[in-house]
């Protein structure tokens, strides 16, 4: 199942997994144009029950919301579900806030206090964010992995063909300037294939992951 099917990454994710041959059911709250030969459920996600989600192996949570009316459902929203899925062994991948990554290894500080990463009017987000990862750590008997994008984050490039996996650490440009960063992007086409290969090998439970394909190639472009 994909939570936020229509959405960008949603799309991707999806395509990627019927490319694969997986049978895929999305999920939406409300109907778009026929993207892909998928089902799809219109259903807010606080609407999804047990029934839906019978017989299924992972629900990818790649719900979006940016206005301070919708972003309670990173949390809310994780929260509904994880409880659906209290007593099965459905994996449950959620499309992280690069926000949340620890900028010391003590992990007292992220990113999200950054201003020139993080300004002002996206702290809303960011909290919503931080609380839905606060929540899942506290589920040690769900198989969930929360999935971060590091902080360029791009859906307008091709795939590199290539990613890493990396832990909850980010290493900030020494000005704290994000146009001097380093080994700080990553595609949504990369992102969606990094994500199957995770389902297929039901790799990094209970974990928070990094996806990082390299530098981005417009410095002076956020995404």
């Amino acid at each position: 199942m994909v939570i936020g099917a229509y959405g960008r990454v949603g799309q991707l994710i999806t395509a990627n997994a019927l490319n694969r041959g997986h049978t895929v059911i999305g999920v939406a709250h409300r109907r778009h144009a026929n993207l892909f030969q998928a089902p799809i459920l219109i259903k807010d996600i606080l609407e999804i029950n047990r029934d839906d989600i019978a017989n299924l192996d992972a629900i990818v949570d790649a719900v979006g919301a940016w206005s301070p009316a919708t972003e309670s459902v990173h949390y809310q929203g994780l929260l509904h579900v994880i409880e659906l899925i209290k007593g099965t062994r459905i994996h449950y991948l959620k499309v992280g806030g690069a926000n949340t990554l620890y900028l010391d290894q003590i992990h007292q500080r992220t990113l999200q206090e950054l201003p020139l990463y993080y300004p002002d009017y996206m702290q809303d987000l960011c909290n919503a964010h931080a609380e839905g990862l606060k929540i899942l750590r506290t589920y040690t008997h769900i198989d969930w992995t929360y999935v971060t994008p590091t902080y360029n984050f791009d859906p307008t490039r091709q795939g590199t063909g290539t990613y890493h996996v990396e832990g909850e650490e980010f290493k900030a440009a020494a000005s704290q300037n994000p146009n001097d960063g380093r080994h700080d992007y990553i595609t949504y086409a990369d992102y969606a294939q990094a994500m199957l290969d995770i389902i297929e090998q039901h790799n990094y439970i209970r974990q928070r992951i990094t996806l990082v394909s390299g530098n981005n190639p417009v410095p002076t472009q956020r995404y």
